[in-house]
């Protein structure tokens, strides 16, 4: 699960064992003991000693990485520090509003809407709107799951990081949208 991805625009992402990643932009490469360009040590283990960038990377000249070389970056992986404020947290509760914040999406999109603004005076109290009750479903989901999403994110704060469960455990708890069946999407 551990990463280090160095760019040729000077980005350098890394990531621990525990899953938590932080990036930096415009940095000067890590200097690991080889020469390269850019490196990627993810799902793939290459790198680049020569960048044109006449050519995407697909088409780059890479060479895999030795054994000394990936121990290398294991090594600057394990005494890497992660900026202030960054913390696997942190990294969780972003990824949980992300994906409520998607189901609020989907939720509009099945409900015939394209915004909240459109939800908010459809489903607006003595509203005459032909579809308010179709708004209030979407703000009575957006309701719920940002109350479970508050719970959530409270558990996560209280806990050590070393002590959090994976993703998956908190998000099962969150409630993906429904639509309404035979529901024509205007």
């Amino acid at each position: 699960m551990n990463a280090l991805i160095y760019t040729e625009s000077g980005k350098l992402i890394i990531r621990k064992p525990n899953g938590l990643e932080w990036e930096y932009e415009n940095v000067d490469q890590p200097e690991l003991g080889f020469d390269y360009e850019v490196l990627v040590y993810d799902d793939i283990e290459v790198k680049i000693i020569n960048w044109n960038s006449e050519v995407s990377f697909d088409m780059q000249e890479k060479s895999d990485l030795t054994d000394a070389e990936t121990q290398m970056i294991e090594q600057y992986i394990d005494n890497s520090e992660p900026p202030m404020g960054v913390s696997l947290n942190n990294q969780m509760i972003q990824k949980l509003y992300d994906m409520v914040n998607q189901y609020i999406s989907e939720s509009l999109d099945s409900h015939g809407f394209t915004d909240l603004a459109e939800v908010t005076f459809a489903g607006r109290e003595g509203s005459n709107h032909p579809h308010r009750s179709n708004a209030r479903r979407v703000m009575e989901y957006g309701d719920a799951v940002y109350n479970i999403l508050d719970q959530i994110t409270a558990e996560i704060i209280a806990s050590r990081e070393d002590t959090l469960k994976p993703l998956d455990d908190y998000a099962q708890h969150i409630p993906q949208p429904t639509g309404i069946p035979d529901h024509p999407k205007r």
